[in-house]
Parts: structure tokens; C-alpha cells; sequence
């Protein structure tokens, strides 16, 4: 007996819900399943074709032969049967992912001028490889790894305020740095050259430079790794399908292709959203609970508008600093880089150790000559999808931070409002030049690569702008300065009752880790603090 596949485009029959998700992002997926398990009635809305958001993939067919390329999830940390991200997924009513572990030995390679570096799994591991090729750094490298050690038990804690009794006492090193840059920190571990730039060598995973980077933020990301790297059997799209199965399998609703308009607020409350779809017009969906997973500026400024918020949240929203964007080159290479010996790890290739100055470029609105770039490769990620590539194709995307205004991709806001900027050939120009950019540095590990490429893409902010709406087309939210972390970002709440927030812009931090968690905690803000608790714990 076949499962009838669920119309997610055209069919729309009850108005009424419990909730209403913004967004099928990580995040809204997540809080939009959990609130499912817990029976309550759930319309899930997603202005694009696919869901997923940032954990979606695209496929592409050339010449008779598909690839399929990941749009933001990468690698992921944590992910071991008991570990957080199966945990939530259970919670959520997900038992099926299969989560295949990167090189232990060396999920992250840096590449340096005149070295390189393997970052290998678990923090002891990784102290002891510093140890050994750094001797005279040992007090320094100790203080940094309890650092390390100290914040992640402070993220432990989870809003208990019990444990927080029992483990803030413990962690005085990170209390009294908890507003440092990683730059402020490292000052005071070591001043040698090439150890601070293997212990800030992972930064590509925030995009903020060590200068301006928060100590709280790097931290965590890199403990969330000393875990382990994952990538999902099939791509960060199959995590994205089981949450919507979880979802439609309790009998609700996903609406694609659907933009919300507005949010619909009655006496500071909201009670539901209007939204516009192609083949059902202009309508109407109502909740006592709306959760936007939508970008936090467009979701307080445009759905909800000025004018039902405060002023000082009004102008908190508008000053907020997001990351900067991410340029990816998609290609497709007639080489086996496994057999030639390349390890399931990501390269990290750095053409010089001064990591400010491509970031001040990007701040500035100027594409670096020699950019940093990070590597996937995707089929020795995922080894058993024959989707990935055609046989004998290795899967590879380059990516790098860019700058995201329009001025700087030489197009103007109108010919992003009406789609024309894909065909302007000052755009077209750049993209090509940012490729090259980037082939040519990533050359210095895969010798001979632009001579092997048979596919290529590119993507840039202004496309991540079209497909999710993100301010500053950024994949990871606000940036994680100091400033602008813990409880100087934003928490689940809002101005208006009834309206919550989840996704990369929440105190929970960016990435899939920080959307997944946010989504739990929107979830949690509606149902009871405990049943948050219970799902991060592996209890509900």
C-alpha cells in the first residue's frame, strides 16, 4: 500500500490552528514537530519551493549525469546515537538518520603557508597534538583548554537554575571573559604565531575574525566539534524530510511556495498571519501561537512593522550586525580523490596567518584577491549516495566569506526585487572572478583541480537573499561578536504576545546546533520550561 504524498502547493482547508510556523527552516521544523508530538495542531508556512531552509540540497543534471549539492549544512558536531542532534531528532518524532563520522583523526585540515595542521576529535586529543609540536606553549595551551572545558559546561547548564548553582562556581576562567574576543583571550595564552592560528583556524564556522570574534561564541562551536563531525547519510535535506514527515503524520499541515505578508495582531497579540500563494491567493491562517523562524529583521520591522513594537526594540533590531555572506562554488571534478589518498576531513586553506584583514575587506565592501576557503567534499562525505556525483565525479564545494551589498555585486535592489540582476553581466563577471579566486587557492592542496572540473556553480549572498530572505544574505545570522551573544541577542520572546522567534539570529547561536536548540526552546516557551529540558536531555 503506497502513502499518499501530502499536496504542500495548492490544498489549504482549515484556517484554524494551536500554531503557526514562519518559515521551514531548521528551526521551525524542529519547534513545529516537537509541538506536534505534544498534539497540538500546527500549520507550517515556507515562502520556497523546498524546506529546510539552509539544511536543504539542490540537484542539478548535465549532459545526462545529476549531482546534488548542500546548500548550508556542511559538517555537523555531536551527533553519536546519545549524543544532542539525535536527541532532539527523537524528541521531534525522528528515529531515522543516519549520521556518518569524519575522520576522527583529522575532521578539520589547515592549511598554512608553510604547514598544516589536523584537528582531530576530542579535546584531550587535540591539547596532546598541540603539546607536541608546540612544548614551549604547554601553559598557554592548558589555560586555553580549560577555557574550552569551563564553557561547555556552562552550556550544559540549559536554563537550570539548580546546575547553574553547581557549575558557575567551577568555571571562574570563562566568568571572568564571558564579553572577550578570542583575540582578548588568546592574549593571555600564548603570542606565538602559528599555535593562535590553528586555535582560531576553525573560524570559517562563525566568520568573525579573532579581533572581534566572541570568546563565548568560538568556544562553544568548537567544543559542539571536539564531539565529533558528522555529515547525514543523504544530506541535511533528510533531516529536513523527517521533521516534515513528523510533522504530516500527525495530521498537520506544510504550506510551500507561500510568502507571508503580514502578521495579524489584534490588542499586542497576535492571532494569526496572512500570506499570498500562487494557486491559492491571498489568504488567511489563525493561531493563539505564531513561531517566526523567518529572519529576525524582517519578521519585528516588515510582518510585524514598526509601529507595533517598541521604539527601543524598533531601533535594538535595526542596529543589529549580521554576519557577513558566503560565496560557494559547486563543481563537479573527473578525479577520485579518495583513492589519491584525500581523508573524509575538511580543508581549511589559508593563504597567509593574518585572518583580519579578508574580513576588514569584506566589512569594507571588497572581494580579497587571496581568500580563505573551506572545502567539502561531499562524496567522500557521503560515500554510498549515488546522487552526490556520476560515477568517477568527485563532489566539491568551495566556499568563502564575500561581501553581500548590492553595490559591491554591481546590481541595483531593483533588479534583485524583479529577478534581472541573474543576467546582469557586471554580476556574472564577479562570480566567475570569485570562482577563480577561490579554484586557485584551493590548487595549492588539490594540485591540477581547474584542469579536472567537467561541472560548476556559483552561489552568492544575493542568492541565499532570494531563496531565505536573510538580511545581508547570511546563512548565520546575527554576528557572534561579544555584543552580541548570551543575553545581549535575542531570546524566544518578542514585543508581542503570542509571537515567538527560533532560527540562526537566537541567544542559542547560529548553525543547525543553534536553530535545532532555538527551535526547542520556542517549543518549550509554549508547552512548559520542563518539556524543553526533557527533549535536550533525551528524556521526552
Amino acid at each position: 500500500m503506497t502513502s499518499v504524498v501530502p499536496d504542500r502547493y495548492r490544498e489549504y482547508t482549515e484556517e484554524h490552528y494551536d500554531a503557526i510556523v514562519v518559515g521551514a527552516g531548521i528551526g521551525g521544523l524542529t519547534s513545529a514537530a516537537l509541538l506536534a508530538q505534544k498534539g497540538l495542531s500546527v500549520l507550517v508556512v515556507e515562502m520556497h519551493y523546498e524546506l529546510g531552509g539552509c539544511a536543504t540540497v539542490f540537484s542539478r543534471v548535465g549532459k545526462g549525469q545529476g549531482y546534488e549539492f548542500d546548500v548550508g549544512l556542511h559538517y555537523i558536531g555531536d551527533c553519536e546515537r546519545e549524543g544532542l542532534i539525535p536527541r532532539i531528532l527523537r524528541g521531534a518524532g525522528v528515529e531515522h538518520v543516519d549520521f556518518i563520522e569524519q575522520d576522527p583523526a583529522g575532521f578539520d585540515s589547515l592549511y598554512f603557508p608553510d604547514f598544516e595542521f589536523r584537528i582531530p576529535r576530542g579535546a584531550e586529543q587535540f591539547k596532546q597534538r598541540l603539546l607536541e609540536l608546540f612544548p614551549r606553549e604547554k601553559k598557554g595551551i592548558e589555560r586555553y583548554f580549560k577555557l574550552l572545558d569551563q564553557v561547555w559546561s556552562i552550556m550544559g547548564v540549559h536554563g537550570r537554575a539548580l546546575k547553574a548553582l553547581q557549575v558557575y562556581p567551577r568555571c571562574m576562567l570563562a566568568l571572568r571573559h564571558i564579553n572577550a574576543t578570542v583575540a582578548e583571550f588568546l592574549d593571555t595564552c600564548t603570542h606565538d604565531q602559528r599555535l593562535r592560528a590553528i586555535l582560531t583556524g576553525q573560524l570559517g564556522v562563525y566568520h568573525q575574525p579573532p579581533s572581534r570574534a566572541s570568546l563565548m561564541g568560538h568556544a562553544g562551536v568548537t567544543m559542539h566539534f571536539m564531539q565529533g563531525s558528522f555529515y547525514p547519510a543523504g544530506g541535511g535535506q533528510v533531516i529536513s524530510d523527517r521533521l516534515a514527515e513528523a510533522i504530516e503524520s500527525k495530521g498537520n499541515k506544510i504550506l510551500l511556495r507561500t510568502k507571508v505578508q503580514r502578521m495579524l495582531i489584534e490588542g499586542g497579540r497576535v492571532v494569526g498571519v496572512e500570506f499570498s500563494n500562487k494557486a491559492l491567493g491571498t489568504r488567511c491562517a489563525y493561531a493563539p501561537i505564531v513561531i517566526s523562524n523567518a529572519d529576525l529583521k524582517q519578521t519585528m520591522l516588515n510582518l510585524v512593522g514598526e509601529s507595533e513594537i517598541s521604539t527601543r526594540t524598533a531601533e535594538r533590531t535595526k542596529a543589529y550586525e549580521m554576519s557577513p555572506g558566503m560565496g560557494v562554488v559547486y563543481l563537479g571534478i573527473r578525479r577520485d580523490l579518495a583513492k589519491e589518498g584525500m581523508r573524509n576531513t575538511n580543508l581549511r586553506i589559508y593563504p597567509s596567518y593574518d585572518f583580519e584583514t579578508a574580513y576588514r575587506d569584506v566589512q569594507n565592501d571588497v572581494f580579497s584577491e587571496r581568500p580563505h576557503v573551506f572545502v567539502g567534499n561531499a562524496s567522500l562525505k557521503d560515500p554510498h549516495n549515488p546522487k552526490v556525483a556520476p560515477e568517477g565525479i568527485t563532489n566539491l564545494q568551495l566556499m568563502s566569506v564575500t561581501p553581500s551589498s548590492f553595490s559591491a555585486w554591481k546590481i541595483t535592489e531593483q533588479e534583485y526585487k524583479d529577478g534581472s540582476y541573474r543576467k546582469n553581466p557586471r554580476y556574472l563577471e564577479l562570480k566567475e572572478k570569485f570562482a577563480a579566486a577561490v579554484i586557485r587557492e584551493t590548487e595549492r592542496v588539490i594540485p591540477n583541480l581547474s584542469r579536472d572540473i567537467v561541472f560548476q556553480e556559483v552561489s552568492t549572498p544575493i542568492t541565499m537573499m532570494r531563496y531565505t530572505d536573510a538580511s545581508n544574505g547570511t546563512s548565520y545570522g546575527m554576528s557572534l561578536i561579544p555584543s552580541q551573544f548570551l543575553h545581549n541577542r535575542p531570546g524566544a520572546k518578542t514585543d508581542i504576545k503570542g509571537l515567538l522567534m527560533c532560527g540562526a539570529n537566537m541567544r542559542n547561536g547560529h548553525g543547525i546546533f543553534g536553530a535545532m536548540t532555538s527551535g526547542v526552546e520556542a517549543a518549550a516557551m509554549v508547552v512548559g520550561k520542563r518539556f524543553g529540558q526533557d527533549v535536550l536531555s533525551g528524556r521526552f
